[in-house]
C-alpha cells in the first residue's frame, strides 16, 4: 500500500479544496493520512496581515512540517503562496482554477457610505475609487466568520455593512448567502490577487510518484495564467500582501488577456495586455503600472 501524508490549513475551506485531489489519490491506491494545521496567519487577529511581522503567513507551518519528514504534500491556495520556495520541495500539480474573482457581499441595507471590511490592502485602494463614500475597517477570520460578521452589522462595536470574498472560497464551500446582495467585480475594476482561484499541491523531493500520479489534474493553462500573474507580482518585489491585482485570462483566439492594478499609496495603475507572448505580455503589464 502507497502511504502520503498531506499538510493543508485546519480551516474548512482549505481541507474542503483538498477533498478532491485526497479521493483521486485514494483512487489511485494511496493510503491518506491528514496533518491539518492552524497558520501564523490564522491565529493573526490584530490588525490587517499587512501590519504583521514575518511572513509566509499562511504556509510556513507546512512547509516545516515537510522539512520536518511530518509531510509528503502540501495543497495551498496558490495566492497565499511566496514567490520563493524552500529547498526539497517541489511543484506536483496546479489543478483546472475555480472562479478567480472577488465578490462585494453586502446588507440589503448597506448605505452609500458603507462601512466594508477586508484586511487586504490590493482590495481597500482599489475599491476606495470604486466606491469613494465607502469607509474601510479590518476584518479577521475565515469565510464563515467574516459573513456572520455583516449579517449581524457589527465589527469591534462599530457598523458593518459588507465584506469582501474570493469568489472561488464561496462557491466551494457552497454557503447560503440567503439575505445578503452580492456584486461581483470584473477583472476590468478589481483583477484578483496573482493566483486566486487556483491551488498548488507541492511534494517532497523524494516523492516523484506523487508528481507523476497527480500529473492527471495538472491543467496547463491554469498552471501559464498563474506563473504569468506571479511574474507580475514578482516585478514589485512579491510578497502576497502587495497592493496589486493580477489575472490573466484565456480568450477565445488563443491569445491571454492579462489585466492589472497596482495601487501604492495615493494612487491607481491600472493596465492591461492581449497576445500570445507571455513575455511580451508582461513586459507591456509592468511598463503600464510603472514598474518597467
Amino acid at each position: 500500500m502507497k502511504r502520503v501524508t498531506i499538510a493543508t490549513r485546519g480551516s474548512a475551506l482549505a481541507v474542503g479544496q483538498a477533498e478532491p485531489m485526497v479521493k483521486f489519490l485514494q483512487s489511485k491506491g494511496y493510503e491518506v493520512s491528514w496533518r491539518k494545521f492552524s497558520t501564523s496567519g490564522d491565529q493573526w487577529l490584530l490588525g490587517p496581515l499587512d501590519k504583521a511581522v514575518g511572513g509566509g503567513f499562511f504556509t510556513k507551518e507546512l512547509e516545516d512540517a515537510m522539512a520536518a519528514g511530518q509531510a509528503d504534500l502540501l495543497i495551498h491556495s496558490l495566492k497565499d503562496v511566496s514567490l520563493e520556495r524552500p529547498a526539497g520541495i517541489i511543484p506536483a500539480c496546479i489543478p483546472q482554477r475555480e472562479d478567480p474573482s472577488d465578490w462585494l457581499v453586502m446588507r440589503a441595507d448597506a448605505p452609500e457610505d458603507m462601512v466594508i471590511g477586508t484586511s487586504a490592502v490590493r482590495r481597500e485602494r482599489v475599491l476606495s475609487q470604486l466606491f469613494p463614500r465607502a469607509r474601510f475597517t479590518w476584518i479577521r477570520g475565515n469565510v464563515q466568520t467574516r459573513l456572520q460578521r455583516v449579517r449581524d452589522g457589527i465589527l469591534r462595536e462599530e457598523p458593518l455593512h459588507a465584506t469582501m470574498l474570493a469568489a472561488a472560497g464561496l462557491k466551494r464551500l457552497g454557503l447560503d448567502l440567503t439575505g445578503l446582495m452580492v456584486r461581483p467585480m470584473s477583472p476590468a475594476e478589481l483583477p484578483s490577487a496573482p493566483g486566486q482561484g487556483a491551488l498548488l499541491a507541492e511534494a517532497r523531493a523524494d516523492r516523484t510518484d506523487l508528481v507523476e500520479a497527480l500529473a492527471e489534474l495538472h491543467d496547463g493553462m491554469t498552471a501559464r495564467c498563474v506563473t504569468l500573474e506571479r511574474q507580475v507580482l514578482a516585478g514589485i518585489g512579491g510578497g502576497c500582501q502587495q497592493p496589486l491585482g493580477a489575472l490573466a485570462t484565456p480568450q477565445a483566439d488563443g491569445s491571454l488577456l492579462l489585466q492589472a492594478a497596482y495601487a501604492p499609496e495615493g494612487e491607481l495603475r491600472r493596465a492591461e495586455a492581449r497576445g500570445t507572448d507571455d513575455r511580451d505580455l508582461l513586459a507591456r503589464v509592468l511598463q503600464g503600472i510603472g514598474l518597467s
